[in-house]
């Protein structure tokens, strides 16, 4: 297992995607790389405070990739998430995807034997993962909280250690950023923020052949997750299906009629960030009814 030198720590984090920002790290194709992730917590003050809007959770970048062209597909392979032991939560008013407007709040979370440790004795079980990661798009510097076809905010809970990214660079260099890392995250991070953590990721990128689309799309656990955004739901989840259509076409050569039936018995619609200004839904399908795999794979 290659062992990971390049280091970037979290000083380095940044609120925006930014293709102008300086590099933090330049790594070779398929080296392995280590990025530290501030989070709420990070900052002392907010164990103390009573006015959560002004802390962020800000990407940690960029990483300029060797030989990187725009247009490469790249894959993100994540090999591990090291969380600290506890995380913050943060309610805000306007915010959230609740009915009735949620009061300003905080919570720290302690997260030990395997769960974050809840009020009550209530224990949730975690899965680590990364809610921010993307390259830089060109010609804009979007907000880190964004999630658009470069990645970003994708808030996916997929993309945990062991699962491969696959997105289109769009600058040389690609320029990767990743950050907001959870210990735990449902499906829509309804309330706004998961259980979020300061640690660190490693990483590594390989550029591969041309797939049917340009991402991002995650493998993970025996899954093909494909996400979509939008400004509403049923925007990003119509990208989603299309994309998840083109995909399934070209291994099968199916109409697009067979592959929308196939779609609607076998795969799953889900939320997967609705509490931003632009949103993302995925669509995951199990690898199995793939007769090919759409895009070179991560190694053993």
């Amino acid at each position: 297992m290659p062992t990971a030198t390049a280091h970037a720590g979290f000083l380095h984090a940044r609120t925006e995607f930014d293709p102008e920002a300086e590099p933090v790290l330049r790594v070779a194709p398929g080296e392995h790389f280590v990025l530290d992730a501030r989070s709420l917590l990070t900052d002392p003050a907010f164990e103390t405070a009573d006015d959560y809007t002004r802390f962020s959770i800000p990407v940690t970048g960029p990483v300029v990739i060797e030989d990187v062209q725009p247009g490469d597909l790249l894959r993100i392979d994540v090999h591990a998430i090291r969380l600290a032991d506890r995380g913050g939560m943060v309610t805000l008013p306007g915010r959230g995807g609740f009915g009735a407007p949620l009061r300003m709040d905080g919570l720290v979370v302690p997260v030990h034997d395997g769960h974050a440790h809840f009020p009550d004795d209530v224990r949730v079980p975690i899965r680590p993962m990364i809610g921010k990661i993307g390259v830089a798009p060109a010609g804009e510097s979007p907000n880190s909280s964004t999630v658009g076809r470069y990645g970003g905010n994708m808030d996916c809970r997929d993309i945990v250690a062991g699962a491969s990214l696959f997105v289109t660079a769009q600058v040389v260099g690609g320029l990767l950023y990743a950050g907001d890392l959870h210990a735990v995250q449902g499906d829509g991070e309804c309330s706004l923020t998961a259980v979020e953590m300061e640690g660190s990721v490693e990483l590594s990128v390989h550029v591969v052949a041309p797939g049917p689309v340009r991402g991002p799309v995650v493998f993970a656990e025996g899954r093909m997750i494909v996400l979509g955004d939008g400004e509403t739901l049923d925007e990003a989840a119509t990208l989603a299906l299309d994309e998840t259509m083109a995909i399934v076409r070209a291994d099968r050569g199916w109409s697009r009629e067979r592959t929308a039936m196939l779609l609607s018995a076998a795969a799953d619609v889900a939320v997967s960030q609705l509490v931003n200004a632009r949103k993302s839904i995925k669509v995951s399908l199990d690898e199995r009814y793939l007769l090919a795999s759409p895009f070179e794979r991560k190694e053993d």
